[in-house]
């Protein structure tokens, strides 16, 4: 009789006391739901794609002078999916520019994938010198920026005489959008450079510069003598002939007769002197 009723209460706690699961079929269960979910948020991403709910819906562009708005959305070439906001990187945006539009020195891309939206702040090379060819080719004259990037080719003369003309003896011709390594155009460069920041009064009756000979670089003026400047002082040279020029203005000023500015040549190659010299 104790038997029977110990094996009673045994069965009593046996109900009373759950038994657990398998934690495997629990880990097994979430993971199909977790898969699930990914597959499913996977599948609504790409019917977004296909819908192109992402497409670009609006492109605005500052900062462009040269360039129309239609020329530089066309350079962008958005096609496809490269027109989804979110996966336009804006360095390769950039870095298209560049290539077909010669004049984009920067382009700062910043997008807004809720509004769909790119703006591009574009900051654009400035011409300041015409790369003189040797006259044999077709092409005479390529446009250039301080840097020495060509910005266009030009054939024949068209742009403003107030420009700086820099005599290249490069027999070839490198391309737009291509930066000018040449020693002699950059030497050339670095004296526009230097006057523009030293004296920029000298700068408009600058009219060439040749800088194919690094210790005589010869430098026309409208209004001085032929000069001489040397590539290892380009700022003094610079300096020099700032302090001419104004001492020819106060003695014309003044009345005072002096030679033919244009006679003879300016030596501005010494560190404390200039020597004005006959022909």
């Amino acid at each position: 009789m104790q038997s029977s009723l110990r094996y009673s209460s045994d069965q009593f706690k046996a109900r009373l006391i759950s038994v657990p699961e398998n934690s495997s079929s629990h880990i097994g269960r979430y993971l199909i739901i977790g898969i699930t979910c990914v597959v499913g948020l996977l599948f609504i991403y790409y019917l977004a794609l296909d819908a192109g709910f992402f497409h670009v819906k609006q492109i605005s562009i500052s900062g462009n002078e040269h360039y129309t708005q239609k020329e530089v959305i066309a350079a962008l070439n958005l096609s496809s999916r490269q027109s989804d906001v979110h996966t336009i990187s804006g360095s390769a945006i950039e870095q298209r520019l560049k290539q077909k539009l010669s004049y984009v020195k920067q382009a700062h891309i910043s997008k807004s994938i809720l509004k769909r939206s790119l703006t591009l702040e574009i900051t654009e090379r400035e011409p300041v010198a015409l790369l003189k060819y040797p006259e044999d080719g077709r092409i005479r004259f390529a446009l250039v920026d301080l840097e020495g990037y060509v910005l266009e080719h030009i054939e024949l003369l068209s742009v403003s005489n107030s420009i700086v003309t820099v005599i290249s003896n490069d027999r070839k011709l490198s391309n737009v959008g291509d930066r000018v390594d040449s020693g002699g155009v950059q030497v050339a460069l670095n004296v526009l450079k230097s006057a523009l920041s030293l004296a920029p009064e000298v700068v408009p009756t600058l009219q060439t510069i040749n800088a194919n000979q690094s210790d005589k670089i010869i430098l026309q003026f409208s209004n001085l003598p032929i000069v001489w400047i040397s590539s290892d002082s380009i700022d003094t040279g610079i300096h020099h002939i700032n302090l001419f020029m104004k001492n020819q203005a106060i003695f014309t000023g003044k009345g005072q007769h002096t030679s033919n500015p244009l006679d003879g040549y300016l030596d501005a190659r010494f560190k404390d002197a200039i020597y004005w010299g006959g022909r």
